[in-house]
């Protein structure tokens, strides 16, 4: 046994001997080494840690409230002064307990480190003061080589230079990672425990010091295996801050035995309000880049409002089922059917405050991309070329069957929702109950190509006028369009009949200023005259009927103040719209499946325009809450209160029953001018048969 001991003093003394060889030999190398990096080491000037800082850009809503922050990483940077001081000790007590006494590196730690990785065969202790630490987070990888270890504190030396300790903590504070893409202590307290840092107790912030010696490790948000390696670990930063004199015994044992208390990790932020994001991140990254968008700290206000956008989403999440129980129901994403997607402007400037492009996990905006048939909520398109064409509120159509020569030997014969003929109809009727017969006579009488002028110059852009396969059939006045309509341009379409005929182009951007205040865009409403404002108004009081009239096909769109709108249902259920406005607001609710099915679900039935139109009413009350009732304002040149006789369309007498005379409005010049000549002679005639008068049933 004294043979094998001293064997093994033989061969320590031997391996000994020649180590210190080696590094005598070696002496000469290493000097010609250090020289090499020493030449080009950084110098004071390059170790610009403000320069380094990544800073995320924020999104704020048009009332100042920040909506979203685009970053590569969740920084929130905090000053020294706001951090408390029990949380900076425990950092120095674990990280770096001499860091107010040593200029950037540590021999001690380094010959300690270096020691414990030959003495366990591993590379485990770094040795890194806080200092060290910071110039990798900033300027180096993470590699373990010799050669980062050397750079490291040059840049360590440099930073000692340049920075107080103080300025070095801070930014320490700032940078370190602490996992799940968090980086500095403000994120990391927000994240693990839902709080500021600067109300952290004394076990919340040991717990925090102990994560970055391994994120992963530690984390207590990650699972009930890291949650307690990290209580664990509180523990031996208690004990270092006993050993370096921050707090006693006493006060380490009660820390210790604090309850953790997570920031709860259930709920989660409804994920349409994304959309909203994706449109401001998408439009920044076009404009300004991926560097400046990520890092530049640009300062963004939109056009969103808060309020209007939770509105949207709460009336959405509320009303609308899920009809994607069976498994087909649901596409490769995993999306949730129906899809929806919501648009609203203000109507004067054009300015988006609300906005959702679907439910689901994707990034398709269907808000700005979906091209869908529109069904009837084009129809007011149709009537707007007839008002300006001559045509009156009390024009009669009749709505009766009709065929049509298709081509090819083939006939088409459109049909009303609910497969009846109403007779002799006025306009406004026929608006208001959504007659597809009276919709195609009209456009066949103007002509297919002045209905497509007119929806062109109002804001739709996806019409196809020309081309073997057009939208210049009759099948126009239904929404039977070659590639069909967006949300966002419906709303902007909408637009001029919510505002006496002045088109108003949707914008969500209001400013941007880089991370020095400075003013890099500015954007106001883009306006344009596209219609008479005399037929615009007489249009869109037609469209009030939809919703407030008995007969009318929207009447779950009532939101208590004046308002207009237009249902729409796609042929087989596959497409479902409301599109209406206020003076104040114009929105556009669309349902559908990406994969253009029918929206018929076990259990739900049949998801059509009406439930469009119940979402878009539950949105508007709450987004025009705040806002005072207003009507739309009458223009000059428009006769209000022109009494007049259902039976004759001409100006009612005294001989006319009272049941047959309505109010109407006209544009002067239009107006009947002659007295009834029905009722001339015999108060007791009866009107000629204007078919069935009941109430049509709502689209479901």
């Amino acid at each position: 046994m004294a043979d094998m001991r001293s064997d093994t003093r033989g061969f320590i003394h031997i391996v000994t001997l020649a180590l210190i060889l080696l590094v005598l030999v070696g002496l000469g190398m290493a000097a010609g080494i250090v020289a090499g990096y020493l030449k080009n080491a950084p110098s004071v000037e390059d170790v610009d840690v403000e320069a380094r800082r990544v800073l995320p850009t924020v999104v704020y809503d048009v009332n100042g409230n920040v909506l979203t922050k685009l970053k590569i990483e969740d920084r929130q940077w905090v000053r020294l002064a706001d951090i408390p001081q029990h949380l900076i000790d425990a950092v120095i007590a674990v990280e770096d307990h001499r860091f107010y006494e040593h200029h950037g590196i540590s021999v001690r730690r380094i010959l300690g480190a270096l020691w414990y990785d030959i003495r366990h065969l591993s590379d485990d202790q770094g040795g890194s003061t806080i200092t060290a630490q910071l110039a990798r987070n900033v300027f180096l990888s993470h590699e373990k080589t010799i050669s980062r270890k050397i750079w490291e504190a040059l840049y360590a030396f440099q930073l000692e230079r340049r920075y107080t300790k103080d300025e070095i903590l801070e930014f320490y504070l700032n940078w370190v990672y602490f996992g799940h893409g968090t980086y500095g202590v403000q994120a990391a307290s927000n994240l693990f425990f839902g709080k500021p840092v600067d109300q952290l107790t004394l076990g919340e912030a040991t717990l925090l010091a102990g994560i970055p010696k391994g994120n992963e490790l530690y984390s207590p948000i990650k699972n009930e295996q890291t949650r307690q390696n990290g209580l664990n670990r509180r523990k031996i930063v208690l004990s270092r801050m006993v050993d370096v004199g921050y707090i006693t015994p006493e006060q380490a044992a009660q820390a210790a035995e604090e309850p953790l208390r997570l920031a709860s990790r259930d709920s989660k932020a409804d994920p349409m309000g994304k959309y909203v994001s994706f449109m401001v991140r998408d439009y920044l990254l076009q404009r300004y880049g991926k560097d400046a968008v990520y890092r530049g700290g640009l300062s963004v206000k939109t056009s969103i409002d808060q309020n209007a956008q939770r509105a949207a989403e709460e009336a959405i999440s509320r009303l609308l089922p899920t009809g994607s129980t069976p498994e087909s129901r649901k596409d490769n994403s995993n999306l949730t059917y129906p899809q929806v997607a919501l648009a609203a402007i203000d109507a004067q400037t054009g300015q988006i405050r609300a906005l959702v492009g679907g439910r689901g996990e994707d990034e398709y905006n269907r808000a700005l991309r979906a091209e869908r048939s529109p069904g009837s909520s084009i129809k007011p398109f149709v009537y707007t070329a007839a008002i300006d064409s001559g045509y009156t509120t009390t024009t009669v159509i009749v709505d009766e069957p009709m065929e049509y020569r298709a081509g090819g030997g083939k006939t088409w014969a459109p049909k009303n929702f609910n497969g009846k003929f109403l007779g002799p109809l006025r306009l406004r009727q026929a608006l208001e109950q959504s007659t597809n017969i009276v919709a195609v006579r009209l456009t066949e009488r103007l002509g297919p190509a002045k209905v497509i002028s007119y929806a062109k110059k109002m804001g739709i852009t996806t019409l196809v006028d020309t081309g073997p396969k057009n939208d210049s059939g009759l099948a126009l006045a239904l929404g039977g369009l070659t590639r069909g309509v967006t949300p966002i341009e419906m709303v902007e379409a909408y637009s001029s009949l919510a505002n006496a005929g002045v088109k108003v182009t949707p914008y969500f951007i209001l400013e941007v200023r880089d991370a020095n205040g400075v003013l890099l865009e500015s954007n106001v409403p883009q306006r344009e005259m596209v219609l008479d404002e005399r037929t615009a108004y007489i249009v869109a009081d037609m469209m009030r009927g939809v919703i407030y009239s008995p007969n009318g096909t929207g009447r779950r769109a009532d939101i208590g103040r004046p308002a207009a709108g237009k249902t729409g249902t796609a042929d087989s259920n596959t497409d479902a719209w409301f599109v209406g406005f206020t003076p104040d607001m114009v929105a556009a609710v669309w349902i559908g499946e990406d994969a253009n099915r029918e929206m018929r679900y076990p259990n739900i039935g049949v998801i059509g325009s009406g439930k469009a139109a119940e979402i878009w009413g539950a949105f508007m009350r709450k987004a025009l809450a705040g806002a005072p009732p207003r009507d739309f304002a009458v223009p000059e040149g428009v006769l209000t209160g022109v009494r007049v006789c259902t039976a004759s369309g001409e100006l009612a007498t005294s001989n006319c029953p009272a049941s047959g005379i309505i109010t109407e409005k006209f544009i002067e010049g239009a107006q009947p001018t002659h007295a009834c000549s029905v009722h001339s002679v015999s108060s007791s005639f009866e009107a000629p048969w204007r078919g069935n008068e009941e109430a049509p049933p709502e689209e479901p």
